[in-house]
């Protein structure tokens, strides 16, 4: 299914007892990683300071605003640290 639609594995390699990462491994660890930190950061805040990411509204209208006004708040968040820091 990856080759039919290119599609690339973005799953860190993980080594094992008396089998080691390769050094190309560690590599494309470090590639993947730096990625997958910046968005699970992301995540992580929503779930922790903004109490979950789950929606509990009916119909698709209300949960898409929900959603928005979340991610709004986020990026509010994130600028106000930005100012804060000297960031800009």
């Amino acid at each position: 299914m990856q080759r039919k639609y290119g599609l690339k594995d973005e799953i860190c390699e993980k080594g094992y007892r008396g089998k080691p990462l390769t050094d190309e491994q560690r590599e494309e660890n470090r590639k993947k990683s730096s990625i997958r930190s910046r968005v699970e950061h992301v995540f992580g805040f929503m779930e922790g300071a903004m109490h979950g990411l789950t929606v509990r509204t009916i119909g698709m209208a209300r949960a898409a605003t929900c959603i928005f006004l979340k991610c709004l708040t986020y990026n509010m968040f994130r600028y106000e640290q930005f100012v804060r820091n000297g960031i800009r």
